[in-house]
């Protein structure tokens, strides 16, 4: 088995550096082969010779090169290219880590279930102590061993490259600075018969910087999410209609009013999900307007 393991970065050389070490202290499974393959996503070649540093030293076999389009998913489209005749791509991000035996579990569940591909959980890294309402937030939702999820993100994924090569992109250019274009692929391979299963046990740790473990982070990331689901959801279903979608999100919106008021009065900790279902609501209200998010740009 040939794995190409795709990492799109953009100056974050530190994270890239955190990363690429613990890439290169991993376990890799009997029978795998495994390439690294780095996309920057700049005009110039910024990481280049923090990835050099890693290359040199034999340990790992990695293929750097520069995609100048500015936005993530035209760089995920490179890596994907550039990994070439692989059986699978894997996924990760320049600002995670990865247990070492990531690329073991993936592996495993993948023959087990003869899966298209498997997701793994991207597990929250704080330097600070935070109120559990925000560390909560960060969480990502987690699955027993081997279930099926329809969709799935690229902070910690494996996927068969046959069924990358069926989409055309494979990422959505139309979600280049939107975001939410992993999770959009996820959905087509799955709706087009592909089997994406769930391994808990294949662990990545993202690093969260101060500035996102905050409510001011957790409103626009609410926000950003429900702008883009309407957004994929109005790209995928013939059946959209944007006065139904606009009920909804007047009684999400007053659902989070009445959670956020009074607990805002008495101090309570669930004043939180109010604003959060707010802002949901506001963002989801801002695609049928006319905007969509610019989260990544």
């Amino acid at each position: 088995m040939n794995i190409s393991i795709c990492i799109c970065t953009r100056k974050r050389e530190d994270g890239l550096k955190r990363l690429l070490n613990s890439l290169s202290e991993m376990l890799i499974p009997e029978g795998v082969e495994i390439k690294i393959v780095i996309v920057e996503n700049d005009s110039s070649n910024f990481s280049e010779a923090a990835v050099r540093e890693f290359s040199d030293g034999g340990k790992l076999n990695i293929k750097y090169c520069v995609e100048t389009k500015q936005g993530l998913v035209y760089a995920r489209n490179r890596s994907v290219a550039e990994a070439g005749d692989c059986d699978f791509c894997c996924f990760t991000d320049d600002d995670e880590v990865v247990a070492k035996d990531w690329i073991i579990e993936l592996v495993k569940c993948q023959r087990e279930f003869e899966a298209d591909g498997v997701a793994g959980p991207t597990m929250p890294s704080f330097s600070i102590e935070l109120p559990v309402s925000i560390s909560d937030f960060h969480k990502p939702k987690s699955y027993p061993y081997g279930t099926i999820v329809e969709s799935a993100f690229t902070g910690n994924l494996l996927v068969r490259k046959g069924s990358l090569d069926s989409l055309t992109g494979p990422f959505e250019t139309k979600l280049n600075f939107s975001g939410g274009e992993d999770s959009y692929l996820t959905k087509q391979i799955s709706s087009l018969g592909g089997v994406i299963r769930f391994n808990p046990n294949a662990l990545a740790y993202e690093t969260i910087p101060d500035k996102r473990a905050t409510v001011g982070y957790m409103v626009k990331r609410k926000y950003r999410t429900a702008n883009t689901e309407l957004l994929i959801r109005s790209i995928t279903d013939k059946n959209f209609n944007k006065l139904r979608v606009s009920m909804r999100l007047i009684m999400r919106f007053l659902n989070g009013l009445l959670i956020f008021i009074p607990c805002y009065f008495s101090g309570g900790v669930k004043k939180y999900n109010g604003l959060v279902k707010m802002a949901n609501a506001v963002g989801g209200f801002a695609f049928i307007f006319g905007k969509s998010s610019e989260f990544y740009k």
